[in-house]
């Protein structure tokens, strides 16, 4: 990490020194951690509160592990031989901490959100951005007030260039991470109907998301999907430069021609600013094409090449539990796809096993779609009648509102013989030896809190 010293970290986060007397000798720190059982000599210890702990009860574990300082709200919890920071909240000053220490650094700062492919479109970045550069990027879902500083306090002297995934499901936290982060380049994948039950409408969505933008550069530059009707309408409404991608001819940058190539992935050719890319990437699905869409603009206003964007494009590699392939005993394929899901991606999910060559059955494994709200019924029913028009051999059902999965595609007619739902993951665990055969082709996919990566897990023990 870069050093801040004590004083200057307590004037940022507004607090007071505890012990001071002890900066008499020179301190340097490694780390910055939430977690004391992470923490490690010379660390600093930030204890959060959260609905069922309180991060305070571990202070004097932190200092035993080598923690050099530790953040507090309440003097008493600081040892008088220790190092300590008082401070009104914890959680505000690990923002305001991450915002100093991020500021440090002269480097382009990339945010990314949207309703669906946040994560990839934040890997395909990095990946194109790495034929060139030395990236740092969110890792895993540390997009949250919480992840995304400790993310910012991972970076380190190397880095050229900073990709942070924003998530939110509430107003005001998009606001709050972009306050962090002061983007120079801000990403908006979609609209979608992720999120819908604190929403209401995909208007509310909209403006939920355009909080991404509240603290961009002056001369930062918007991306935005234009193939999104919702994010066209933003787009008419903002002064920020703003670059548009998609399929439709019309965007900035366009897909022109693009072919699937099965198991092998995606190759196509892109254009846009008079230059012409031709890409192929390693994993499944049309709609995937839409996450590289970004990072050829940002390669390409970051001063790229050609041959250094299509490099970089062709190095990305499947994110784990994201159309993640995985080939099992007795040529069983899974298509982990476990990590979230929407409308949107669900319907991606399926027609991307419909377009698959394949030697045996194609099974779809289709889990709950949370945070659906009052449209949770008719989401649920809408996939099931999607799947009934795919060409899917046998689709499973499992979790409470995907109930509603199974009776939307036996409304549209598919056979019942191909469909079966199951009230819980457990069950589904306990008779999948049963269901599969030798040379089936599955997609499993749910929202994260199904945790249907358990089902993967059982498969690759069969």
């Amino acid at each position: 990490m870069k050093q801040v010293d004590i004083e200057t970290i307590a004037e940022v986060v507004k607090g007071s020194i505890i012990g001071k007397e002890l900066l008499q000798q020179h301190i340097e720190y490694n780390n910055v951690s939430i977690d004391s059982r992470t923490i490690q000599k010379n660390d600093i210890f930030i204890p959060i509160k959260g609905d069922n702990f309180d991060g305070h009860d571990f202070i004097l574990g932190a200092y035993e592990k080598g923690a050099i300082i530790c953040f507090t709200e309440d003097k008493a919890k600081i040892p008088s031989d220790r190092l300590g920071l008082l401070v009104d909240d914890t959680g505000q000053a690990l923002k305001d901490f991450a915002k100093y220490y991020l500021s440090m650094f002269e480097i382009p700062v990339i945010a990314v959100t949207g309703s669906v492919g946040k994560t990839s479109c934040k890997e395909m970045i990095g990946s194109v951005l790495s034929a060139k550069y030395l990236v740092h990027k969110t890792s895993g879902n540390f997009n949250n007030e919480i992840g995304l500083p400790l993310t910012i306090f991972k970076l380190e002297e190397k880095h050229q260039v900073v990709i942070l995934e924003m998530g939110m499901n509430h107003y005001g936290e998009l606001h709050r991470l972009s306050e962090i982060a002061n983007p120079d380049i801000a990403v908006i994948t979609n609209i979608g109907e992720a999120h819908i039950e604190y929403f209401g409408t995909k208007d509310n969505i909209l403006k939920a998301k355009s909080e991404i933008l509240d603290f961009l550069k002056e001369d930062g530059l918007v991306i935005l999907n234009g193939d999104d009707p919702y994010l066209r309408k933003l787009k008419d409404r903002i002064s920020f430069k703003t670059l548009t991608f998609g399929f439709d001819d019309s965007n900035d940058f366009y897909i022109d021609e693009y072919k699937i190539l099965g198991w092998d992935g995606l190759e196509g050719t892109v254009k846009g600013d008079n230059r012409e890319f031709d890409i192929r990437i390693n994993t499944l699905g049309k709609h995937m094409l839409y996450n590289i869409l970004p990072g050829i603009i940002i390669g390409n206003h970051l001063n790229m090449t050609v041959s250094e964007i299509e490099q970089g494009a062709c190095n990305y590699k499947p994110y784990k539990m994201r159309m993640d392939k995985i080939i099992l005993d007795n040529d069983i394929v899974v298509i982990n796809d476990a990590y979230n899901a929407s409308v949107d991606s669900m319907k991606s999910a399926l027609e991307t096993l419909a377009n698959l060559d394949t030697s045996g059955r194609k099974v779809a494994i289709l889990g709950d779609m949370f945070e659906m709200g009052e449209r949770s019924r008719d989401a649920h029913s809408r996939i099931g009648e999607e799947a009934a028009n795919k060409n899917i051999d046998l689709l499973i059902c499992v979790g409470k509102d995907a109930k509603y999965i199974f009776d939307g595609a036996a409304t549209r007619g598919m056979d019942k013989d191909k469909i079966l739902y199951y009230g819980s993951k457990e069950n589904l665990i306990d008779d999948i030896d049963d269901l599969v055969n030798n040379n089936d082709t599955i997609i499993i996919k749910a929202s994260r809190g199904m945790h249907l990566e358990k089902i993967v897990e059982k498969l690759k023990s069969l």
